[in-house]
């Protein structure tokens, strides 16, 4: 997630509904440099704030369920504009990308209902960039008026 964070953060930032530093790239190398530096940090205070354990439990909830929604999205994407160009076609469709996010639902259930704590901390984590989003967009909004 070192490596892919930053990137989603540069888009967001790119698009207006994140921190306008976050999508500076570094002019030789070409990479979002204020971002891979500050979500190196982030895990760097992860790591030194907990065992493998707890920072598993916390940041896996999360993963998950973000990777179990992409694919879900699959279904919504295809189903809104079926007759959108494919560049490429999803290997065992619908069947494996079926199985893949009922298989991250089921273990998503079963982080909240076998450990409650940390996965409705995650929960809550998620849920608090919401307002942020929100905030992000509205000046974004109002910037293209």
């Amino acid at each position: 997630m070192t490596i892919a964070g930053p990137r989603v953060y540069y888009a967001m930032a790119r698009d207006g509904v994140f921190l306008p530093s976050a999508a500076r790239v570094h002019p030789r190398y070409r990479t979002p440099a204020a971002s891979i530096v500050t979500q190196s940090v982030w895990s760097g205070v992860l790591v030194l704030s907990g065992g493998a354990s707890a920072l598993i439990r916390y940041t896996g909830f999360a993963v998950v369920l973000f990777a179990g929604v992409a694919v879900a999205a699959l279904f919504v994407l295809r189903w809104r504009e079926p007759a959108a160009p494919r560049p490429f076609k999803a290997l065992g469709y619908p069947v494996a990308p079926a199985v893949f996010a009922i298989a991250a639902f089921l273990i998503v259930a079963n982080a909240i209902y076998s450990d409650p704590r940390p996965s409705c901390a995650g929960v809550l984590i998620v849920l608090a960039g919401i307002p942020l989003y929100l905030f992000f967009a509205r000046r974004q909004a109002a910037s293209t008026w």
